[in-house]
């Protein structure tokens, strides 16, 4: 995945461009380096004089924040840095808990899963709703892991 923004400062227009694991800034490379081990999780500051950017990634969607707004979406830059570790848990949960239920298939719900923890906690900012969207999926988990079960039994 590649984006490029252009950002004027001092009358000087500066070419940033993202591409995977690595920005490019005016030409010069700098290697990225996500903040989770479960999800791609970047924000990467620039300067320009006095125009502040930040480059914010999550999952595999990036935007530029300039000066406090993101040029995609148009809302207000938070940053996103500071998600609690239990929500990392709760995805490595769920993966582990997917494998063991329903092999690999289920381990491929849970990082869906564990991916929109992270999204339901972005959004909310709050760790409550994540923890009932956890509750939930792990009962359809284990619901769906004796169903299949059964029917494989029943074979």
């Amino acid at each position: 995945m590649s984006k490029t923004w252009t950002v004027t400062a001092d009358g000087i227009n500066h070419q940033i461009e993202y591409k995977g694991r690595k920005i490019i800034v005016d030409g010069t490379k700098y290697n990225l380096k996500s903040s989770n081990w479960f999800i791609q999780l970047i924000d990467y500051a620039i300067n320009f004089g006095d125009v502040s950017c930040h480059l914010v990634v999550i999952g595999n969607k990036a935007d530029l924040a300039v000066n406090g707004r993101y040029l995609g979406s148009g809302e207000a830059y938070e940053p996103v840095s500071n998600i609690p570790v239990a929500v990392s848990i709760f995805a490595g949960i769920s993966v582990v808990l997917g494998f063991l239920m329903n092999s690999w298939l289920g381990a491929c719900i849970g990082i869906l899963l564990g991916a929109m923890y992270f999204n339901f906690y972005l959004k909310k900012k709050s760790l409550t709703p994540v923890i009932i969207v956890f509750a939930v999926a792990s009962v359809l988990q284990v619901v769906l892991g004796l169903a299949v079960g059964m029917l494989l039994l029943s074979l």
